[in-house]
């Protein structure tokens, strides 16, 4: 078969499935799942994509039909068609990387719970995602039977947090807890709100983007049955590229809304996917008009076979020098990294405080806006002139009468 003939196949297969009467149903996406033997019928695969799908050496292959259809049947480089196909890096283990990264296997006190922090933990509900995205940082974990967590291990979890009032926050993640059936969800977020001192729930899902059809009318009366004075709900979903931002994904989020919970994104910095100022502010935009608040912006993970995804870490400030002044800030997202080794997240922020005149007593700032360097002073009655990086003189004899005029108007 000639590639012409090949890509008229792809787009007949797509379009035979797009018209599947239960093409809407949750149910269906999840059964007719695209596995790697699928992966032809959807897309003219290049020479080095069929490489990676056979020598892949990480997590299973498997999206939903809805996802795979946003993406491009014939560009190598589209942003979705690269979460659903693996790239060769994937088949190569650079020394530097590890599959726990965060050792979130040596801080779970018991299966299914991940402890980091004192007060809060992370619930990993189950294995299974609608699509297995290829720079998931728990590869190590999702796709795979023996992960799978069951009611008796879920209820076990939910003794050590009886045992732990000091624990109040819940992360629910996975796998996708949304997943789960409604049943299984019920008896989750029931638990939670029976225990007094867990006050918040968090739910960690990507089926707000890959299956937006999972948030049935029944799903969200369960969650708004939950969300009250006893356990307030909250989810933060996984958007990364403007490309996902669809009207599915739209009519999703206000269902969800409108059951009580808040929405927040947490994004990872891809490389060749939104690795740029310009795609980040697009997709945050989005965002906003999908009333989704920017969360967190990832520094990647250093999993095994994530090469072809890393970027450096000046990115991540190029990207929000970027953003700032040209969003509002419930548009921009905190920058984070969470620290190899179990160290937890820390938030990185551009260079725009540039330290303190002590004989002035100014702190001296460049403006993220526009670019220009502003004085602030240090209240009279202050007692820390000590505690702050001093600016460096020859800036300050450079910039001084620049700032002192935009600080005099």
């Amino acid at each position: 078969m000639n590639q012409a003939s090949e890509f008229e196949s792809v787009i007949d297969y797509r379009k035979k499935i797009a018209a599947n009467t239960d093409w809407n149903s949750w149910k269906f996406q999840l059964q007719n799942r695209i596995k790697s033997s699928d992966l032809e019928k959807y897309f003219l695969l290049s020479p080095d994509e069929k490489k990676a799908i056979q020598d892949s050496i990480r997590l299973q292959i498997g999206a939903t039909p809805y996802y795979a259809l946003l993406a491009n049947p014939v560009d190598v480089n589209c942003p979705i068609r690269r979460t659903i196909i693996p790239g060769l890096g994937e088949t190569i283990i650079s020394p530097e990387e590890s599959p726990d990264p965060l050792h979130e296997e040596r801080l779970s006190p018991v299966k299914g719970l991940t402890r980091m922090y004192n007060d809060r933990v992370l619930l990993f509900s189950n294995q299974e995602c609608s699509v297995y995205c290829r720079h998931c940082m728990r590869g190590r974990k999702v796709s795979f039977n023996e992960e799978r967590i069951d009611k008796d291990e879920l209820d076990a979890a939910f003794h050590y947090l009886k045992e732990h009032p000091e624990i109040v926050d819940v992360v629910i993640s996975g796998g996708d807890p949304l997943n789960l059936s409604d049943a299984r969800i019920d008896y989750i977020l029931e638990n939670l709100e029976k225990i007094p001192s867990i006050k918040i729930c968090r739910i960690g899902t990507r089926n707000l983007v890959t299956l937006p059809m999972r948030i049935t009318d029944d799903l969200c009366k369960i969650i708004e049955s939950h969300n009250n004075d006893n356990l307030s709900i909250f989810c933060n979903t996984h958007f990364n590229h403007e490309k996902e931002c669809t009207q599915e994904s739209k009519a999703a989020i206000l269902k969800l809304i409108k059951s009580g919970v808040s929405l927040g994104n947490q994004c990872v910095i891809l490389k060749g996917i939104n690795d740029t100022g310009e795609k980040m502010l697009s997709l945050h935009k989005k965002l906003l008009e999908m009333r989704v608040r920017a969360y967190y912006m990832y520094d990647p993970e250093i999993i095994p076979g994530s090469r072809g995804f890393r970027t450096p870490l000046a990115k991540g400030y190029e990207i929000i020098e970027y953003m700032r002044g040209k969003i509002s800030g419930m548009g921009i997202p905190q920058f984070v990294n969470d620290l190899p080794g179990g160290g937890g997240k820390i938030t990185l922020t551009p260079k725009w405080y540039y330290g303190f005149h002590r004989e002035s007593r100014q702190h001296l700032f460049k403006s993220a806006l526009r670019g220009t360097f502003h004085l602030s002073p240090e209240p009279i009655d202050s007692t820390y002139d000590s505690v702050y990086e001093q600016v460096d003189p020859a800036l300050w004899d450079e910039v001084k009468k620049d700032a002192m005029s935009v600080h005099n108007g």
